[in-house]
């Protein structure tokens, strides 16, 4: 259910820098989570940031907000900045593996290390999977170990087909939105348009940690959250 967008260009990182109320100056395979915040501190939208390239970013985004987001970061655009926005949801489809058996399943249909010394939390790269080559981002939206796999349109059933049958004696099972959404709230995972609006900052919603108060870098919002804070 998730949306994609992919933003490259030589400002990719500045833009996302002003616009997002997390650090995105991270290494190409790093994973962030953060919000675009308008001049109240209200949260315009939440996503996870893969770094892609020195100049490459893809945006994962509710599957009802890329519109949205597409037109906020657009509009906030400054003079001169030189990106590129796509919306490339359609030419990826997502298989989301989630519980503690995760790691036994996709370690059957690859050779890439899935450990978690190779591959922590908040990393992304692509891998060799069955007979497809996708971008595996270790990630988990049910508070269980999981991967979300960014599959090629064209290579998803017969992936899945691969995943159901290497999973089998492990009692794998399809679990449907509605599943994903209660084991989310046990967690506490905060879902934009749901639990968190442009009305709630960061702070109201406790999601303090994914704001960089702690550097220098001027970002939009960052007055209102800091009078806040005080």
């Amino acid at each position: 259910s998730f949306a994609k967008l992919l933003l490259q260009g030589p400002d990719a990182e500045a833009v996302l820098q002003r616009l997002c109320a997390n650090n995105v100056a991270v290494e190409p395979g790093q994973v962030v989570y953060t919000a675009m915040l308008n001049d109240r501190g209200g949260m315009e939208s939440d996503f996870t940031a893969f770094r892609l390239a020195g100049d490459r970013y893809m945006l994962i985004t509710g599957s009802s907000q890329p519109v949205r987001d597409k037109n906020w970061i657009e509009k906030n655009l400054l003079d001169g900045e030189f990106v590129t926005l796509t919306d490339i949801t359609s030419s990826l489809a997502v298989l989301s593996i989630m519980g503690p058996k995760s790691r036994t399943l996709l370690q059957r249909l690859t050779d890439t290390d899935m450990g978690n010394d190779t591959f922590p939390m908040f990393t992304s790269r692509e891998i060799s999977l069955g007979y497809a080559t996708v971008r595996a981002a270790r990630l988990s939206y049910v508070g269980e170990l999981g991967w979300e796999l960014y599959v090629p349109v064209e290579m998803a059933a017969g992936l899945y087909d691969e995943l159901m049958a290497a999973g089998e004696d492990l009692g794998l099972r399809n679990a449907g939105m509605l599943a994903l959404g209660s084991l989310r709230v046990e967690k506490g995972y905060r879902s934009w348009g749901h639990d968190i609006t442009p009305d709630e900052t960061p702070l109201e919603a406790g999601l303090g940690f994914a704001v960089k108060l702690k550097t220098d870098i001027a970002f939009k919002g960052r007055q209102a959250i800091e009078e806040q804070k005080q």
